[in-house]
Formats: structure tokens, C-alpha cells, sequence
């Protein structure tokens, strides 16, 4: 298997194209074609220049440790939308750009695995990038992205609309320069909670994959 990121997939259904974040899939006959060589999903930290404990970094190097490469046929594809300001403008946009990545997905590949992961901020307040400093209104406004994310629909199996997994994270971001913290507050539904939905993804993928 190989990793493929900001892969674009076509609707065949829909004739629409869309880019999602992040696909795992088969390696396509054609093999690696762009110039710059392929990378290790290990090395993708460093090079985002992602900050990691110790403890993530120990948790990355037990995983298995796909190479990226031309995508063949994809078996899960990940769409990751953040809510972390002007949330009363951002439900809408959050809910219309996940809703429409499942379809996608879908209208590839009905058995593909559809993922989608939203990242709500819960601070009281966010620096925009020209220095405007907005506030919340906290945890109203977390919730309000919270319950925009649970009317996007979900599916049980192979057929069907929606997601086949559907996570929540939250962080606290001032974008002030100060740390970016995971937060607990207020409660993500059960459904939502990443780890669940880490688990489901595992169980759906080991069925439906377990001869590809």
C-alpha cells in the first residue's frame, strides 16, 4: 500500500473533481512519475515542520511506515476541515466542504473508505492573520460547529450516503503566538471522539479490504 496527499479523485457520477487531504491505496501500474523523490509518511513531521512529543514521536515510529507514490485504487480517502474562527460565517463552509468530500469519494470508489475530520477551536479568542483579534463566545460557539458536524450524514456499511468514519478534535489556538493544546471542553458526542472513530476505520478497513 501507499500514501497519497492532496490526491485529487473524480465523481464519475456527479463528473466533478475534488482534492482530498490524504489517500491510502494501491500503487497505480504506472508507478512514480514526478521528479522529486517519494517520501516516507515518517518523514512528513519534519518536513511540515509539525512540533511532536517524545511520546508521538515514539507512537510514529511503531506504526508501519508507508512510502508515498502514484495512487492506484484508492481504499480510504481523508477530508479535514477546521472551524477555528468568525464561526457564525464557518458552519456553513465546515459543513458544505465535508458534505461535498464524501460524495466525491463515493462517486470514485463506493467501496473506498470515506473519512472526515473536523478541527474546532474552543479558544476565546483568535488572532487573524492581519492582527484583528476576534472573540468568542465560547463554548457556545464550539458547539454550535459541533452540531453542524453531526447533521452531515453517515454510513454502516458499503452503500449508501455519507461517512464511514466522522471525527471531532478540538484545539485551543489564540494564533497569538502562544501554544496550540488539545482540549477536552466541552464534550465531543461519543460517535465523534477520534478514537472511536481510529477503531471503526481499523474494523471497516480489515473487512472490507481483507483479500485486496
Amino acid at each position: 500500500m501507499i500514501f497519497g496527499l492532496d490526491h485529487k479523485m473524480h465523481d464519475y457520477a456527479a463528473n466533478r473533481s475534488k482534492n482530498l487531504d490524504l489517500v491510502v491505496a494501491r500503487p497505480h501500474d504506472a508507478g512514480w512519475t514526478s521528479k522529486r523523490r517519494p517520501r516516507r509518511f515518517s518523514e512528513l513531521p519534519d518536513l511540515q515542520d509539525m512540533e511532536l512529543t517524545p511520546a508521538q514521536r515514539s507512537a510514529l515510529v511503531s506504526l508501519p511506515d508507508p512510502i508515498e507514490g502514484a495512487v492506484g485504487a484508492v481504499h480510504l480517502a481523508l477530508e479535514a476541515k477546521a472551524c477555528m474562527t468568525a464561526f457564525s460565517k464557518s458552519y456553513p463552509r465546515l459543513y458544505d466542504e465535508l458534505n461535498s468530500s464524501h460524495a466525491v469519494i463515493h462517486g470514485a470508489s463506493n467501496r473506498a473508505l470515506a473519512v472526515g475530520l473536523a478541527i474546532i477551536n474552543v479558544a476565546p479568542e483568535f488572532v487573524s492573520p492581519v492582527g484583528k483579534r476576534n472573540r468568542h463566545s465560547q463554548p457556545r460557539d464550539a458547539l454550535g460547529a459541533i452540531a453542524k458536524v453531526e447533521q452531515l450524514p453517515r454510513r454502516s456499511g458499503d452503500e449508501g450516503v455519507g461517512y464511514d468514519g466522522l471525527g471531532i478534535v478540538l484545539v485551543e489556538l489564540a494564533n497569538d503566538g502562544s501554544a496550540v493544546t488539545l482540549a477536552d471542553m466541552p464534550v465531543v458526542p461519543v460517535n465523534y471522539e477520534y478514537e472511536r472513530m481510529i477503531v471503526r476505520l481499523a474494523n471497516e478497513y480489515d473487512v472490507r479490504f481483507r483479500n485486496a
